[in-house]
């Protein structure tokens, strides 16, 4: 079976990651596209050689040449183009946040599994080979029982008052939460088990310029800090910020620090040159030592700059589109999924609820 799949969205993302991943799939091939802007579409089309080119949406869905969508539009835009490809019975890739908020995504939930969908939430940073590592040393019992949790994720594109959608809240449900706050999310109950409490203090530091139109709207954050408690008993912190100068080349860092029972890990990624996984057992003394990546994990993928590690990742790896792709094809599940893309939403709503009293821990059990 070949998995016929259309893209809604012409952005760099599409045009970076999707496109390419897709590009020489043994089940599965880009067959039509969806984009607002008619010029920028057919140039996008005539770029990868796609014939079928659309600007609305609906008609590439009632077209009957798709078996399968990747939704790669703005956030506002999800929640009816996901309930109309469950009502055609067309598999989906929904980026993420994948709504406006839990009552939309619960329902685009109840749609897809009601049709029976394979469904993706594309949650990238799971599989980049130092967090597919974590991941192993964690369920292997490096740490044992873990106490606590940091990650961080430092980048500086927020740092201007240039207007972008991501921090318009009518357009993205919010600002820095949703954008970068999901990745976490994610990635942290992916390591640690579920989350039943949950805080969250927020900031806006820059003050952005109006819509491309003149019009005013309800700005999000910029920098977030979520403070959570694991079902294990676990603790952690998990901060995200859009205003922070790194000084590197591609302008973001990545740090974990996971502290345990039995011993501790520490994780960094400069997005430069530097992902590496360090660790200290509790019956060892001295600095933490370097544990280095298993060579399987890192799937043919180039080390340096980490920049051409995330494009090999997902251009060349059985991840993301390409391993959604081949789960349609199969006619079995994949993960992460929509439920987990909704279940991550829920978390969002309530980091906000939690930031807009004050950043108290709220109730969040599933």
């Amino acid at each position: 079976m070949t998995v016929r799949v259309g893209i809604i969205g012409t952005s760099w993302w599409a045009d970076a990651m999707y496109l390419p991943a897709l590009a020489d799939h043994p089940d599965g091939a880009i067959t039509a596209v969806c984009g607002r802007d008619p010029g920028r579409t057919i140039a996008f089309g005539a770029r990868w050689g796609i014939e079928e080119v659309h600007t609305d949406w609906e008609a590439m869905f009632d077209g009957g040449t798709v078996d399968a969508v990747i939704i790669a539009s703005p956030n506002d835009t999800h929640h009816a183009m996901v309930l109309a490809a469950a009502e055609r019975g067309i598999h989906l890739l929904c980026e993420k946040p994948v709504a406006l908020d839990a009552e939309q995504a619960r329902e685009m939930v109840d749609a897809t599994n009601a049709a029976d969908l394979t469904t993706m939430v594309p949650f990238t940073y799971r599989w980049m080979p130092t967090n597919q590592w974590i991941k192993s040393l964690i369920d292997d019992g490096y740490v044992g029982r873990p106490y606590h949790v940091n990650l961080r994720y430092f980048t500086g594109y927020a740092r201007s008052d240039n207007y972008s959608w991501r921090f318009d809240a009518e357009r993205s449900g919010g600002g820095l939460l949703g954008d970068l706050g999901s990745h976490w999310l994610h990635v942290a109950r992916w390591w640690l088990g579920e989350i039943t409490e949950l805080g969250a203090v927020t900031a806006t530091f820059f003050e952005r310029g109006p819509r491309p139109d003149g019009g005013a709207y309800p700005q999000g954050e910029d920098s977030a800090l979520v403070t959570a408690r694991f079902a294990s008993g676990a603790i952690g912190s998990l901060q995200v910020s859009a205003v922070c100068w790194e000084g590197t080349p591609f302008g973001q860092t990545h740090h974990a620090e996971i502290h345990g029972s039995d011993g501790t890990l520490y994780a960094i990624n400069d997005w430069e040159s530097v992902q590496e996984v360090r660790g200290v057992r509790s019956d060892e003394q001295g600095s933490p030592r370097l544990l280095p990546v298993p060579e399987e994990l890192w799937q043919g993928a180039r080390r340096s700059p980490v920049h051409d590690t995330y494009r090999d990742v997902f251009r060349q790896g059985d991840t993301m589109a390409r391993a959604w792709v081949s789960a349609v094809a199969a006619g079995r599940p994949c993960q992460p999924d929509l439920p987990e893309g909704a279940r991550v939403q829920q978390l969002l709503d309530a980091a906000a609820r939690s930031a807009a009293q004050g950043g108290g821990l709220v109730d969040v059990s599933p």
